[in-house]
């Protein structure tokens, strides 16, 4: 099974984790890139792997682990 390149917004939540408002908020703020086919509001796989990898190295003050 090849793995997945995008997410609605509904699987986006339960991958990541957050609530309904906080990704939203994100998507807001330019955080989280996203894109609409048709009425769906998608997010690639990548661009939720680069919104939990900046939040990480804010986390971490920009330090690698």
């Amino acid at each position: 099974m090849s793995e997945r390149l995008s997410y609605n917004v509904e699987e986006a939540l339960e991958a990541t984790g957050l609530k309904r408002n906080a990704f939203y908020r994100a998507i807001s703020s330019g955080e989280v890139q996203t894109f609409k086919v048709g009425k769906r509001r998608m997010v690639s796989a990548r661009a939720l792997q680069d919104f939990i990898e900046r939040k990480e190295r804010q986390a971490t003050g920009g330090i690698a682990a």
